[in-house]
C-alpha cells in the first residue's frame, strides 16, 4: 500500500503513561539528562585547558619525543585532538537535547545522535589506555593525514587560484607528514588515486570500525549495527525514513493509498539512540584517564543520563537496537 505523508505530530507520547516506570514526559527526561551531561562535560574542558601533571597526556608529551617535520609537538596534539572530538560530541548532544525538547523533528534526532557517536568513537580511539604514546601519536597523525587527503580531493574538484594554492599547500603538508613518519621509523604510504588516502602504518579506521570498538570491543558488531541504523536515517535511505511512518487512515477515494504521519515513540527512540549517550560516556572516561584531571562533577550527570535512557528504553543487560 502506498503512503501519502501527512504532516502530523512527530514525537508521540500518548502511550507513555501505560509503561511501568515511565515519566509523563519521557522526551523531556531524555533531553534534560543529556543536556546536563553535555554542559558539564563542556565545563570540565573549560576548567582544564591542559592535562594534569604526571598524567598519561603530560608524561607522553614530555620532551616531545616524536617531534619532526610533521609537527614540533605531535604528542601534545593528541590532547588537543581528543578535546576537539569531545567538543564535537557535546555539541551534537546539545543539539539532540534541543530537538527532543522542541518535539518538532524526528529524522534530525538520528542525524545528531550519529554525529555525537562518530565524534565520541574517535576520541575513545585516541585515548585508549591499552596503547602506548608512540601508537597514540601514530593514530592522531593518521587522523590528521586522512583529513588532508580529503582536502586534496576537495580542491582537485575546484578551479581558480584559491583552490590551486590550497591544493599545493595540502600536498606539501602530506609530504611533511611522510618525512616525519619515516624520521621515527613509521611506514608511510602516499595517496594512490581518488579514494585511497595516505596513511602512517595501517589505514585510518572507518567510522563503523571505530564505533564498533567504542561500543564493545568484544562484540564490535553491536556498534556496527547502531552505525547502520543511524546512517540509514541520516543518509535518507528509504529503509531509514519509511520505518518512521505511522498509518493514520485510508486515503478516501484513492484505493491502495493511506495517509501516514512521521512519528516515533519515546521507547523506540531511546533504544535506537542510546548509543549516543553510551559512547559519550566512554569518551568522558577515556579523557578522565588520559588527562588525569578531576572529573568527579561529571559522574552524577553521566549516571543520571545513562539511567534515564535505560529506563525509558526499558533496556536490560546489553543495550542493542530492537
Amino acid at each position: 500500500m502506498a503512503a501519502i505523508i501527512y504532516p502530523g505530530a512527530v514525537l508521540h507520547t500518548s502511550y507513555a503513561s501505560s509503561l511501568p516506570g515511565m515519566s509523563s514526559d519521557p522526551f523531556a527526561d531524555l533531553a534534560s539528562s543529556t543536556e546536563a551531561f553535555a554542559r558539564e562535560f563542556r565545563g570540565f574542558m573549560s576548567r582544564n585547558p591542559r592535562p594534569a601533571q604526571r598524567s598519561p597526556a603530560e608524561t607522553e608529551a614530555h620532551g616531545e619525543p616524536f617531534a619532526g617535520d610533521w609537527s614540533d609537538h605531535p604528542s601534545s596534539d593528541v590532547f588537543a585532538t581528543a578535546y576537539l572530538a569531545a567538543a564535537s560530541c557535546t555539541d551534537h548532544l546539545l543539539g539532540l537535547a534541543d530537538v527532543l525538547k522542541s518535539r518538532n523533528a524526528v529524522f534530525a534526532a538520528y542525524t545528531l545522535a550519529r554525529g555525537a557517536v562518530e565524534a565520541a568513537a574517535l576520541g575513545c580511539y585516541l585515548t585508549d589506555r591499552d596503547i602506548d604514546g608512540r601508537e597514540r601519536v601514530r593514530r592522531t597523525m593518521n587522523y590528521r593525514l586522512d583529513a588532508m587527503c580529503e582536502r586534496v580531493w576537495l580542491f582537485q574538484d575546484m578551479r581558480g587560484e584559491y583552490a590551486a594554492g590550497n591544493l599545493a599547500e595540502t600536498r606539501q603538508r602530506i609530504s611533511d607528514f611522510g618525512r616525519g613518519a619515516r624520521q621515527h621509523g613509521f611506514s608511510f604510504r602516499d595517496m594512490n588515486g581518488r579514494g585511497r588516502a595516505a596513511c602512517i602504518g595501517s589505514e585510518q579506521p572507518k567510522a563503523m570500525t571505530l564505533i564498533g570498538l567504542a561500543v564493545d570491543k568484544d562484540m564490535p558488531e553491536l556498534g556496527r549495527t547502531y552505525q547502520r541504523l543511524l546512517s540509514a536515517t541520516a543518509h535518507s535511505g528509504v529503509h531509514g525514513l519509511a520505518r518512521m511512518l505511522t498509518p493514520v487512515s485510508p486515503n478516501e477515494g484513492r484505493p491502495g493509498e493511506a495517509l501516514a504521519a512521521i512519528n516515533v515513540d519515546p521507547r523506540s527512540l531511546a533504544v535506537e539512540l542510546v548509543v549516543g549517550p553510551l559512547t559519550a560516556h566512554g569518551l568522558a572516561r577515556g579523557i578522565e584517564w588520559f588527562t588525569g584531571c578531576d572529573m568527579s562533577d561529571l559522574h552524577g550527570p553521566a549516571n543520571q543520563m545513562l539511567r534515564t535512557w535505560s529506563r525509558i528504553g526499558q533496556l536490560n543487560g546489553r543495550m542493542a537496537p530492537a
